[in-house]
């Protein structure tokens, strides 16, 4: 899909709306076992239907408490992933974050923390948030590293809470103050 509005630019990629001929997509990613390994409905099996239905509950009819936006590329607009501010508190200006880079060409090239850096900036600056949260799993270290790139310090950990093929994994907690936002490309505030 070309010419998609543009909420947010970056040197890499673009946030634009969610866009509802991109559920099948999204279900793509979400069943793909290397990247469904990291998601917290983890084995759940989707079908296409289901995936529509929960686009139109989630995204279509979403109210000021979650922000969904598609991760493209500059230039021709090619779907790459997705990412969510959710349980947005305007009262006390926070919010959390999900991000995911689907097409698995694109990772660890700068995408997923350029976008991730974008939707924090909107964050800040769009909903006046004061503080974004972040979970993930352990095993995501490439997460990790894009999450600290961007600025995300870990405060913390559920050791050992989530389970995956039998193997227990600690859910890392992480959080931004705007001060504390970085510019993946330049490394500057």
């Amino acid at each position: 899909m070309e010419n998609v509005p543009v909420i947010m630019t970056g040197t890499k990629v673009v946030l634009t709306p969610a866009c509802r001929e991109d559920v099948p997509a999204y279900l793509r990613w979400i069943t793909d076992p290397e990247l469904n390994v990291f998601l917290l409905d983890y084995g759940k099996v989707f079908t296409l239907e289901q995936e529509y239905a929960w686009y139109e509950e989630a995204v279509a009819k979403a109210d000021s408490h979650a922000v969904h936006m598609d991760i493209r590329l500059v230039g021709d607009q090619k779907l790459i992933g997705d990412c969510v501010l959710f349980d947005i508190n305007h009262k006390e200006g926070t919010a959390e974050v999900g991000i995911l880079v689907g097409e698995k060409e694109y990772h660890s090239k700068g995408y997923g923390s350029e976008a991730l850096f974008l939707l924090c900036r909107y964050g800040f600056d769009k909903l006046n948030l004061h503080s974004i949260l972040l979970r993930h799993l352990s095993i995501n270290a490439r997460g990790d590293k894009a999450y600290r790139k961007v600025g995300f310090r870990e405060f913390g950990c559920f050791r050992e809470s989530v389970v995956r093929d039998r193997v227990r994994h600690d859910m890392v907690y992480m959080d931004l103050l705007e001060p504390e936002l970085r510019n993946p490309a330049t490394g500057e505030k």
